[in-house]
């Protein structure tokens, strides 16, 4: 079945939640389930009881076959996954979706702020849903949502490869911030990118078309340097081809490219003394420009470019000011990226996780978030 064209469906996308619940309660022995999302719904809008066709409506169909656990002490709903809550009906409309009155909240976030910040939102016509955080003026435009059940699929996906998992000794569901399947998934999206420029490339005359791998890098020239576990993973995996440029002015790392660009990089360097992520976890370079960034950007009237150099800029994360392709871990996240252009500006293409923590990294596309620009 393709979920992207298919209808929705209360009943696949209420099993598949239904799922998801199970494996995040499966070793609490003591875990309550109940359906009570439909009648607290109908607490917090009355409003829906007087629709003659209620029972028909896909949307309360929906929240009819949905199990939750009991809320807390505190009121407070449970987790459906580490980033996500259950649906809350008392949050299903905010401050911020008034003007849109179409559009619920149906999974808080699980971040450190306010479930009410944002997180998955569906669009009850639709049934389609995205990422959002209020911190971001606006949603998406229509063609950047998914149909919930893809999205459902995904998170069900993230149990299967061992990005969300049962942490035994604090008694509560976690996520790794990187797997393997992150590994061969952003290989294998590496690979696609070489295969569309073998293609292009003009056969030599007389000769059918070979194209030469190299090796991997070796981990043992990482070694020296602050490399991110994911970066290493990466570099130490993809086979590296035969020719320099995989884009405009950036480059394959070589084992001379990483002495030259690594091997000079001072010890006490912002970028090797913090890290964004776990304690190995340096924002690390794997595709590298051409050209470093110039030490005149504070005059650039582009105040994204401008911002480089200031405290809460990007440069301090760079290696020797260089451009290029950066993976830059954050404390959820380790195979996130961002591409800093030789101009300074290092918001040009950005790929952020949604707060599910499975969404876009390098070598996925699977969520859209009103977050990113420049998303290729």
């Amino acid at each position: 079945m393709d979920s992207m064209s298919s209808a929705f469906s209360p009943e696949r996308c209420a099993a598949l939640y239904n799922q998801l619940l199970a494996k995040a309660t499966e070793p609490d022995t003591e875990a309550e389930v109940k359906r009570t999302i439909a009648a607290r719904f109908l607490d917090i809008a009355p409003e829906f009881a007087d629709i003659p066709s209620l029972n028909d409506l896909p949307w309360y169909q929906f929240l009819r076959l949905l199990d939750t656990t009991p809320l807390d002490a505190n009121g407070r709903v449970g987790l459906l996954t580490p980033l996500l809550y259950q649906p809350d009906p008392s949050t299903f409309w905010t401050e911020r979706t008034g003007h849109e009155p179409l559009f619920v909240l149906l999974y808080g976030q699980n971040s450190g702020g306010s479930p009410m910040d944002g997180s998955i939102y569906v669009d009850i016509q639709s049934y389609k849903a995205v990422w959002h955080n209020d911190d971001f003026l606006g949603f998406p435009p229509p063609d950047q949502w998914l149909p919930l059940e893809l999205i459902l699929q995904k998170s069900l996906h993230a149990w299967t490869t061992g990005k969300f998992y049962w942490d035994a000794q604090e008694t509560t569901i976690k996520a790794r911030s990187f797997t393997q399947h992150d590994v061969e998934q952003s290989v294998a999206a590496f690979y696609r990118l070489l295969s569309s420029i073998e293609l292009r490339m003009p056969p030599k005359e007389g000769k059918a078309a070979f194209y030469r791998r190299l090796e991997p890098l070796d981990s043992h020239i990482l070694a020296p340097f602050k490399v991110s576990a994911f970066s290493i993973n990466f570099l130490t995996t993809a086979r590296r081809p035969a020719f320099s440029f995989v884009a405009p002015g950036i480059r394959v790392l070589t084992p001379s490219l990483l002495d030259k660009i690594y091997g000079v990089e001072a010890l006490d360097s912002a970028r090797r003394m913090h890290w964004l992520g776990d304690d190995e976890d340096w924002p690390t370079l794997i595709l590298p420009g051409i050209d470093p960034v110039s030490h005149n950007v504070g005059r650039s009237p582009n105040q994204d470019i401008k911002s480089f150099d200031q405290d809460w800029g990007f440069g301090k994360f760079t290696v020797n000011r260089q451009s290029g392709l950066y993976i830059m871990p954050d404390t959820l996240d380790s195979d996130l990226a961002r591409f800093v252009a030789s101009s300074g500006l290092y918001s040009a293409c950005e790929f952020r996780p949604p707060c599910d923590g499975h969404g876009v990294h390098l070598g996925d596309r699977s969520l859209p978030k009103s977050s990113t620009t420049g998303l290729p």
